[in-house]
């Protein structure tokens, strides 16, 4: 009798948080990122180390510093949200989810450091994407890691090529024919994405794709701008544009 109390106990929290959850996603999904922190917040002290409750802390902390003017909450979210992830990745490393999520903000992690860190952490970036691809092979967000990854890689200079060298035996290559292969992939899959069609078309460019990159720059002029990096991207749209 005890056993199947406490069964029904426990099956009666899963049930709640599950329909918690449920809602939170729906204001994630809404862009109502503020609300969805505050209420994971609040499950994170009811269910401590709940990946599912980090993953989404997560994804809460990257989109409020996305949608953020202010560098430093942008910066002070991201260094959160990857302290959460980080959290839910050590709990579960199997799940296609947090492993996007984990490859996701550590990339975006990396922006700020310096050259040597970036190129430190380009193979382990490369290695969780592709196995997102394979988990997750209708989710463009990896693609676009992909093929941002490839493009900065193939337009690393000499003395950038030199530090690779010292930190790899074999140093982690970038092709600008592989960008173009992910970044047409991630556009298929999501083809309102603006992000891919500046990098998209800065890769035609590289190829002297001339036309096929001004006409990617002009489709991504009409697209939304939800966060203040869209409307970074716009401008630089703009001036790709203004250039041609």
């Amino acid at each position: 009798m005890m056993l199947y109390l406490v069964i029904c106990i426990v099956m009666s929290h899963s049930l709640i948080l599950s329909q918690d959850l449920s809602d939170i996603d729906q204001k994630l999904n809404d862009m109502q990122f503020n609300e969805a922190k505050v209420d994971l917040e609040k499950l994170n002290n009811q269910y401590p180390s709940n990946y599912e409750i980090l993953t989404r802390l997560a994804i809460g902390h990257h989109y409020i510093g996305e949608q953020s003017y202010s560098s430093k909450i942008e910066s002070d979210n991201t260094k959160i949200a990857y302290e959460y992830i980080s959290e839910a990745y050590k709990l579960n490393n199997n799940d296609a989810q947090i492993l996007k999520w984990y490859t996701v903000i550590l990339g975006k992690t990396v922006e700020n450091e310096n050259l040597r860190t970036q190129i430190e952490l380009s193979k382990k970036i490369e290695r969780s994407a592709l196995i997102v691809i394979e988990k997750l092979p209708k989710d463009e967000f990896c693609y676009n890691i992909l093929g941002q990854w490839h493009f900065r890689l193939a337009s690393l200079g000499p003395t950038s090529r030199r530090i690779a060298s010292l930190i790899f035996s074999e140093p982690p290559k970038g092709s600008f024919k592989q960008a173009k292969y992910f970044l047409e992939q991630s556009m298929e899959i999501n083809p309102s994405y603006i992000g891919t069609y500046y990098w998209l078309g800065m890769t035609y460019m590289k190829l002297d794709q001339y036309e096929k990159a001004k006409k990617v720059f002009e489709k991504g002029l009409d697209l939304e701008r939800p966060f203040k990096r869209e409307e970074e991207i716009f401008k630089k749209l703009k001036k790709e544009l203004s250039r041609m």
